[in-house]
């Protein structure tokens, strides 16, 4: 029964996973084509399925806690270990989800990564492509009294009608 808990609970955690997988794929292909409007959507899509894990992670601990218990094992016993001692009796299913459930969470890590990067990139492009043209507004070229082009920082001044 707890076995069965168990692989029920890698199932839907699996399914979480891929579903924000896709997601990822999606959002780094939007970064690409800078569609800020799909990105948006994305983000959206992304905090509601890490929401739905969150929610989930406390009963697939349940579950594996369960398990552990009914082996005999120590509490703080990781899953892989767990499929390990189960794979030894012979219960080879558990083994290969938690193989699957552990090569589906890294390529989320590098989807992630990756679309951190490219994020960050971009955000350092924007931010160098404001400040030249934060550079370039407050200069002004001034054709001077030598005939050639002058370069000025522009400022702003401020008339007291008083004076």
């Amino acid at each position: 029964m707890e076995l069965k808990r168990v692989i029920e609970a890698i199932a839907i955690q699996s399914g979480l996973l891929s579903e924000l997988l896709q997601v990822l794929e999606r959002e780094t292909n939007e970064m690409g084509a800078v569609n800020i409007n799909a990105m948006s959507l994305s983000n959206l899509t992304k905090e509601e399925l890490t929401a739905r894990i969150s929610a989930h992670t406390p009963l697939f601990q349940q579950a594996v806690s369960a398990l552990t218990a009914r082996e005999g094992l120590p509490a703080s016993t990781s899953l892989g270990k767990l499929a390990e001692h189960i794979a030894k009796k012979g219960g080879r299913e558990l083994r290969i989800q938690q193989q699957q459930l552990l090569g589906l969470a890294e390529r989320v890590r590098r989807a992630t990564s990756l679309n951190r990067e490219i994020a960050e990139r971009f955000t350092s492009m924007v931010a160098d492509s404001l400040s030249l043209m934060t550079r370039l507004i407050n200069q002004s070229n001034v054709y001077g009294a030598s005939g050639g082009y002058l370069q000025r920082s522009a400022t702003a001044v401020m008339i007291n009608r008083e004076a």
